[in-house]
């Protein structure tokens, strides 16, 4: 049996550098970003990544990097604007995720991995 090795890197979300684009940018695509962010967190946990890198300006080596002590704060930060703005359909993957770090907290991790 092949096992296929997959890539542990978190694809950047490339987010524009200007003032005045970055607020436009961030005005139009809110939901994708916290959606990214949400993945990206995903993905860290899935990786036992201390640390993982979210977005990246443009035309710039800089990041903007979340780190695990931050990912339940975040997460809690995304649900309360899905249900202040009534996104319901898109809490499910949050309540997800804040349950896994807690059970990670608590030391009751799951070894079944959700394939969600």
């Amino acid at each position: 049996m092949i096992k296929k090795v997959e890539s542990k890197e978190n694809e950047l979300y490339i987010i524009p550098s200007g003032n005045d684009d970055m607020r436009n940018f961030v005005n139009k695509f809110k939901i994708d970003m916290m959606e990214h962010v949400i993945l990206s967190i995903k993905f860290a946990i899935e990786n036992k990544l201390p640390i993982v890198e979210v977005f990246q300006f443009k035309n710039s080596p800089f990041v903007v990097t979340i780190t695990n002590t931050e990912f339940m704060s975040n997460l809690e930060h995304i649900s309360q604007f899905y249900r202040k703005h009534e996104i319901f359909e898109l809490c499910q993957k949050v309540e997800e995720l804040q349950q896994t770090l807690k059970n990670k907290s608590n030391g009751t991790e799951s070894t079944d991995e959700s394939t969600s």
